[in-house]
């Protein structure tokens, strides 16, 4: 698609307006808990997710969303969910805190042998987290979480085959598709297009 042809689009009268919007809505998700700015993932997104998910050989995927010093779990794709959900990883421990820090994707297939792996997920679920991959989450003109994909190991299971760079790339299509749905969303009610 040839974006020239988008240049009408940008109207210097709406300048300000777009501000107003963008802080209407930083306004928005800072005075709303992770449950509550779970609600912009609709089924679209969640579906777009759980493909990634089982595309690249995850075992679950969830959704994180920060709020101060934690990153809580408000969607998880895996049969643990109801256990998983409601979670909450304080930012400066494990991994998703970690890339949640640095912005940058991570990827590790012997995950329990990492010093900044935090088990404590794993006891309360008793699995056993053996391949991540965890991206940076935007939406809203900024950083708002991470998203993870994991592959998890029984007693007596075979043990995964991990991931690879593809997997990752995967994710952060995923991902960008997500922000982009989520933004829309965000704009459409923000202007009164849609009042769901």
């Amino acid at each position: 698609m040839n974006r020239n042809r988008l240049k009408f689009l940008n109207n210097p009268i709406f300048t300000q307006l777009g501000t107003d919007v963008e802080k209407h809505i930083e306004s928005w998700i800072n005075s709303s808990s992770p449950a509550e700015t779970a609600g912009l993932l609709d089924e679209v997104c969640l579906d777009i997710l759980s493909r990634v998910y089982k595309r690249i050989g995850g075992s679950e995927g969830t959704v994180w969303l920060a709020d101060s010093d934690q990153l809580t779990a408000v969607y998880n794709s895996g049969p643990n969910a109801d256990e998983i959900v409601g979670f909450q990883q304080p930012i400066g421990s494990g991994i998703i805190s970690m890339v949640y820090a640095q912005q940058q994707p991570y990827c590790e297939n012997e995950i329990s042998s990492k010093s900044g792996h935090d088990d404590t997920l794993d006891r309360q679920t008793h699995k056993s987290t053996r391949a991540m991959v965890v991206i940076p989450f935007y939406f809203a003109f900024g950083l708002r979480g991470v998203i993870s994909c994991v592959q998890l190991q029984d007693n007596g299971s075979p043990e995964p085959s991990g991931f690879e760079s593809s997997d990752v790339e995967q994710m952060v299509r995923a991902g960008n598709n997500v922000e982009r749905l989520v933004n829309g969303k965000l704009l459409s009610v923000a202007l009164g297009f849609d009042e769901s």
